[in-house]
């Protein structure tokens, strides 16, 4: 057994499969008087949920178990979260994945605290290896703050996008980008194959917090630019290269 971390992710490799997993956390965002951040308490866990979802299917895994941690009591604080947690996983179809979890019934507690859990299987990850003259997209606009909404909100990006750019396998790898922005996350990658990115996209902000995961990023060879514009349209910028 081995085990090692890409990104994000924790990686456990097993002869015939792999494990991964992802997680999250938030606090002091909430509907209790500490909270810095006053939202309604399901969308911390629908983003949370968001963002390890997107960091796992992103890399060609299989949901198969979530843990969630609520720093607060169950009712009704831990209620309205494994609600957003489920409103999320029917988002992305995912289905019948049990959720486990635990609730502070001790203390009172005065500011929202959430963590989450998630683990995947893959036979391998979907990852393919960048080279010189590979382009990088990114699919949707970021966004983050109180104004942030999952809802019918189609400038971000969204389990279908992800899933479009699985298909293709001229996509070498699929990122989605968080609170560290997205020219963070292209250099990145960059780095991890031994790449330099130039930007090339002077009127899209790339730095800054991408919110949870309202982007993706796509590292994908040349010819199917074409071919991917025509089906994300304005969603899709090409925001530079390697």
């Amino acid at each position: 057994m081995k085990t090692y971390q890409y990104r994000d992710l924790s990686v456990i490799e097993f002869p015939e499969f792999l494990i991964v997993t992802a997680c999250d956390s938030s606090a002091g965002v909430g509907e209790k008087p500490g909270d810095e951040l006053n939202v309604p308490t399901k969308y911390i866990s629908m983003f949370a949920a968001r963002v390890c979802l997107f960091e796992l299917l992103s890399c060609g895994a299989t949901i198969i178990g979530i843990s969630n941690a609520v720093c607060n009591e169950m009712h009704p604080t831990g209620e309205a979260l494994i609600q957003g947690i489920e409103e999320e996983l029917s988002r992305a179809g995912v289905k019948d994945i049990p959720i486990n979890g635990s609730t502070e019934e001790n203390f009172t507690t005065s500011m929202t605290g959430f963590g989450i859990f998630m683990v995947g299987t893959a036979a391998k990850l979907r990852i393919i290896p960048s080279h010189s003259g590979d382009v990088v997209i990114c699919i949707g606009t970021p966004q983050f703050g109180a104004g942030l909404k999952l809802e019918g909100n189609d400038d971000i990006a969204n389990y279908e996008d992800i899933q479009t750019l699985l298909d293709f396998e001229a996509v070498n790898e699929i990122i989605p980008c968080g609170s560290k922005g997205i020219l963070y996350e292209a250099e990145n990658l960059g780095k991890i194959n031994g790449l330099c990115f130039f930007n090339t996209a002077a009127d899209f902000v790339l730095t800054g917090s991408a919110g949870p995961a309202t982007t993706v990023i796509a590292s994908v060879k040349p010819f199917l630019i074409p071919k991917l514009s025509s089906i994300f349209q304005n969603k899709m910028t090409i925001i530079g290269h390697f």
